[in-house]
């Protein structure tokens, strides 16, 4: 996508809780240089499980990276407060945004986002 006259290259992987896949994990995280931490607000166990996330990879990376907690699935019966979700996002230093899937729903703005925040913390040249 090109951000600020700048072309940015969003690569992402989809790394989910199974407990099988933990040693891998923390490779894939070595090399990142954002993270986007996502939760359905339909689901407040998905929530609670974020910190854990977010310490997991700021202990595999090691440096400062650009963190954006998305809460998903807002087209269904919400069941965690987004005041509750973006005071966790405050306490982890990371951004909020709410998007949807299904819909499409600010999922466009949150890859904007977190190109536009790598931009900033890494200093991308043209």
């Amino acid at each position: 996508m090109e951000i600020d006259n700048k072309k940015v290259r969003l690569l992402l992987w989809d790394i989910g809780g199974d407990e099988r896949f933990q040693i891998i994990r923390t490779l894939y995280f070595k090399g990142s240089n954002a993270a986007l931490g996502v939760y359905a607000v339909d689901s407040t166990q998905s929530l609670l499980k974020l910190p854990g996330w977010i310490a997991s990879i700021k202990k595999s990376v090691k440096k400062q990276i650009p963190i954006i907690i998305i809460g998903n699935k807002i087209d269904l019966e919400r069941k965690v407060d987004s005041s509750e979700a973006e005071a966790l996002a405050k306490k982890l230093n990371a951004d909020y945004i709410e998007t949807s899937a299904k819909t499409g729903e600010n999922v466009a703005e949150m890859f904007e986002r977190i190109a536009h925040k790598c931009l900033e913390v890494h200093k991308i040249e043209e």
